[in-house]
């Protein structure tokens, strides 16, 4: 590459502010620097958040506006049938999203790709075109585990005595079969992408086999059997909203509550309502604010529900939790590091997907307690504990470690390391 040459970095990433946010995050320090030409690939959506970062963006299935949310948006708690009924559906538009991809690195010449964990088509396009990429990672447990515990088993905690190690040794099998399986029903589409589930190192090909980049904190992971290009960049907690939003006041009572279960789980919206009035009508001296994530409403008023109970349709998280005392949410990442970042204690109340295994870190790490979201007495038990703890130490701790990451110049150096070896191959 000639010194005078700019680096062409392609982003890739769904819609979503879980996957895309973090990126635009981690790349937003590279906007300053010339050397570097940055585009953002992602869903019409977030065209606009990311043009108004200076970021050049190009629409993938423009003419499939809704595909992305109608396959990440599901009616009910995700199982094994629903799960595969998404792969499904994603290998519909898998083709469609690599044929864009492939044809704009070529039109561009793209020199290297950061691809969020979930955008497989980037990968497949990176391979084909013989283009360097990066892996990004949110939900760094994603990633298969070798020798410690699984996760996406519903939050399994991990022990050390050889009735836990069977235990761990056989949900790896479980998990590894159930993707095997999934695989061999849409094999043929599989076999037309040139696409195998594993490498001859028993690695997932899902994942960039040259970079992977763990975007979360050490601090709250007990895994150790992370893959050797599996590097911790620190936790991203971005926030691009613009709008100013107004803050219920609520000065009149002793404490806030801010409760919300993000944006994708639309069966459990009215759930954390009613979980709001429940602990509204217990303490009528606390004010609960509930976000129900809906961006698309955020300029709806906020509707009183009771004396003590407030539900905003969407509030961005940097307006309500530097307002709160103490948090109540469903385990995601983001505001899992959003509460980490405002020093918020918290209870979590896990809904589906990775919040279990979110959940149990959590817990692990003594920065919040864990209530069942089927249980009242389990969210009422979980809810007064957090009340009466006076020290959150480890919280503090983790706290204070938050802006100990260098991501920026992980980043860069990664970049330079994967285009330096590109030129020495050739």
């Amino acid at each position: 590459m000639t010194p005078s040459k700019k680096i062409k970095v392609d982003v890739v990433a769904p819609p979503f502010s879980g996957h895309l946010y973090p990126l635009l995050e981690m790349i937003i320090p590279l906007l300053n620097n010339k050397k570097y030409d940055i585009r953002v690939y992602t869903g019409i959506q977030k065209k606009e958040v990311a043009e108004s970062l200076g970021i050049s963006c190009k629409v993938v299935l423009e003419d499939y506006p809704d595909a992305f949310e109608n396959i990440a948006n599901t009616p009910e708690k995700t199982d094994a049938t629903i799960l595969y009924k998404q792969f499904k559906k994603n290998m519909k538009i898998i083709p469609i999203i690599i044929k864009e991809l492939e044809e704009e690195f070529k039109k561009r010449g793209t020199d290297i790709v950061i691809a969020d964990f979930v955008a497989i088509p980037a990968g497949i396009a990176c391979n084909n075109l013989k283009i360097p990429w990066i892996t990004s990672m949110p939900t760094p447990f994603a990633l298969e585990s070798k020798s410690t515990t699984p996760s996406y088993l519903g939050g399994w905690y991990p022990k050390n005595n050889i009735f836990y190690k069977i235990r761990d040794s056989i949900g790896r099998f479980v998990i590894r079969s159930f993707k095997r399986i999934v695989c061999l029903a849409v094999s043929k589409e599989l076999k037309t992408l040139n696409f195998k589930l594993y490498n001859e190192n028993g690695e997932e090909n899902i994942y960039s086999p040259y970079s992977i980049l763990g975007v979360g904190m050490k601090e709250l992971e007990f895994r150790d059997d992370f893959p050797e290009r599996f590097i911790w960049i620190g936790p991203c907690s971005p926030s691009f909203d613009k709008k100013e939003y107004t803050f219920t006041d609520t000065s009149k009572f002793k404490k806030t509550v801010f409760l919300s279960n993000g944006t994708h789980v639309l069966w459990a919206k009215e759930r954390m309502i009613k979980i709001a009035k429940n602990l509204g009508k217990s303490y009528p001296d606390i004010c609960f604010i509930v976000s129900s994530g809906d961006y698309s409403k955020k300029d709806e008023e906020v509707k009183k529900i009771s004396e003590n109970v407030y539900v905003y349709k969407y509030i961005d998280y940097e307006t309500a939790l530097p307002r709160a005392d103490y948090v109540i949410h469903h385990g995601g990442a983001g505001i899992m590091y959003k509460v980490i970042k405002h020093n918020k204690p918290s209870v979590i109340i896990p809904h589906d997907y990775d919040q279990f295994d979110y959940a149990v870190r959590a817990r692990i790490a003594d920065i919040a307690f864990v209530a069942d979201l089927k249980s009242e007495d389990s969210i009422n038990k979980a809810f007064q504990d957090m009340l009466n703890r006076k020290e959150w130490k480890n919280l503090e701790k983790i706290h204070n470690s938050f802006n100990n990451y260098p991501s920026a110049d992980i980043l860069e150096k990664e970049i330079e390391r994967l285009l330096k070896g590109r030129e020495n191959n050739k």
